[in-house]
C-alpha cells in the first residue's frame, strides 16, 4: 500500500467506544462529556441509557473492585482519533467531578464489553428465579429449540446442521459399514497410541539408559594432564 493511501485510509477510520458511568448523567454532565470529547474530534454520540439504581452494579463491581448504590449510564461514541480506554475514563471522572471507580470505558470490540453484557443479561434473567433440573437446557433436545439458541448459525442440509444432515450421515455410516464390515469400525488408534503411553518404553530408553539405550559405552583412556602442563605417564 502506497504512503498516500496508507494516510487517506488513516483519516477515513472511526473508533468506537461504550462509557459507563455509575450515577445520574445529568445534561450538564452530557455537555462536559461532549467538550472531553471534541479533543477526539466527535463523529457521533448515542442519547443517554438509563437504569434503575440497584445495589452493587455487576459490571463496577467485576471491572473496578467497588460497592456502591447507584444508576447506571451509558453511551456509545464514535471518535475520529483514537485514544486509550484508561486514559480516557480518567479524562472524563476528573471533568465531570467523579471518581475513577465510576467511569468504564470498553473498546467497541473489547471481550470484557460483551462478557459485561452477558452478566447483566444473566443477572435480570435470575431474578426470582426459581430453577431445577427439568429447566435445564441440555435437558431440551427439541432441534427447533436448538435452532432458535443459535441463530447466528446457519442450519442448512449442506452447513452439517439438523436432523436431515443427521439421518443423511447415520445412513452413510451404515452404508458404509456394510461394504467394510462391523471391524472396520473398531481398528482405531488405541487410547494408549494416541496418548503417547505405547512409547513410554522407547522414551525410557532414550532419556534414561545411557548412550540413547545402547546400553553403557565401552571403557575409555582418558589423559590426565597435570597442571604443569605435561603428561602423567
Amino acid at each position: 500500500m502506497k504512503l498516500r493511501e496508507y494516510i487517506a485510509e488513516s483519516f477515513n477510520k472511526e473508533y468506537g467506544y461504550r462509557i459507563k458511568l455509575a450515577c445520574d448523567c445529568s445534561q450538564e454532565q452530557i455537555d462536559v462529556i461532549e467538550q472531553c470529547l471534541a479533543k477526539y474530534n466527535l463523529v457521533s454520540m448515542s442519547s443517554i441509557n438509563r437504569k434503575p439504581i440497584e445495589e452493587n452494579p455487576i459490571e463496577f463491581l467485576k471491572a473496578k473492585g467497588v460497592k456502591l448504590v447507584t444508576e447506571v449510564s451509558s453511551t456509545d461514541i464514535v471518535l475520529k482519533y483514537p485514544v486509550n480506554e484508561r486514559i480516557l475514563e480518567v479524562w472524563l471522572a476528573v471533568n465531570l467531578g467523579l471518581g475513577h471507580e465510576q467511569v468504564i470505558v470498553y473498546g467497541v470490540n473489547d471481550p470484557r464489553r460483551l462478557e459485561s453484557e452477558m452478566a447483566e443479561e444473566r443477572a435480570e434473567n435470575d431474578v426470582d428465579r426459581q430453577v431445577s433440573e427439568e429447566d435445564a437446557e441440555l435437558n431440551n433436545e427439541d432441534q427447533a429449540h436448538y435452532e432458535s439458541e443459535n441463530a447466528d448459525l446457519d442450519f442448512s442440509p449442506e452447513m452439517h446442521y439438523g436432523e436431515e444432515y443427521n439421518a443423511k450421515f447415520l445412513a452413510e455410516l451404515g452404508k458404509l459399514k456394510a461394504e467394510k464390515g462391523a471391524d472396520y469400525f473398531r481398528n482405531y488408534p488405541s487410547k494408549d497410541e494416541l496418548m503417547g503411553d505405547s512409547l513410554r518404553p522407547v522414551w525410557d530408553n532414550i532419556v534414561n539408559v545411557p548412550n540413547m539405550g545402547k546400553g553403557a559405552e565401552q571403557h575409555k583412556e582418558v589423559d590426565r594432564i597435570a597442571q604443569s602442563g605435561s603428561r602423567s605417564r
